[in-house]
């Protein structure tokens, strides 16, 4: 194919095979050096956006709040609380949902302190992780894990740092910044 200019980019979250203007199911385009679903009706190419999703670091200076999670992605991984964000919410009201809904746990919007943003690369997309912080004492409610088999607790910092097979070391540096962040 030859790379040319459509006359209209959509970006969509997910890849579509049909058309959400028109109906016509989609054939590819080369754009920008790779294959991308394109309307031939419509002559629109559909650029996929990145998966957005948050993670909080709840902690004091000597535990931190982790999960153990009976999911393929985190098989045998403690993991931070988090997950995606929905179409009609912000990072801090997703947030927040995910941390009530994984641990029972509560926070306010005010107490949640901007940390950091990870670029993930997954080989079928990219994810931006937004990450917050928030000290344990401002979380109210009973820890309570989301599901059966699933775990949520409190493991002490030094138990994180002396266990780098239990978890993974992107969540391990958010744990840092967080303390250093507590620190200032």
């Amino acid at each position: 194919m030859v790379e040319r200019e459509p006359s209209e980019i959509d970006s969509v979250t997910i890849e579509p095979t049909y058309c959400h203007r028109c109906g016509t199911e989609l054939g590819t385009e080369e754009w920008e050096g790779r294959e991308v679903p394109w309307c031939p009706e419509c002559d629109v190419v559909f650029s996929q956006l990145p998966s957005t999703g948050v993670h909080v670091v709840v902690h004091d200076d000597e535990e931190v709040l982790l999960l153990d999670e009976p999911v393929p992605q985190h098989e045998g991984l403690w993991s931070l609380p988090g997950g995606f964000t929905k179409y009609d919410e912000g990072p801090k009201e997703s947030l927040l949902r995910e941390l009530a809904e994984e641990t029972g746990l509560a926070a306010d919007p005010a107490d949640l302190e901007f940390l950091t943003i990870l670029h993930v690369e997954l080989p079928d997309r990219g994810l931006y992780l937004i990450t917050y912080r928030v000290d344990r004492e401002a979380v109210s409610g009973e820890l309570t894990p989301e599901a059966e088999g699933f775990e949520a607790s409190f493991v002490p910092v030094e138990t994180v740092r002396n266990s780098p097979d239990r978890i993974r070391e992107s969540d391990v540096d958010r744990i840092e910044q967080a303390l250093a962040a507590r620190e200032e």
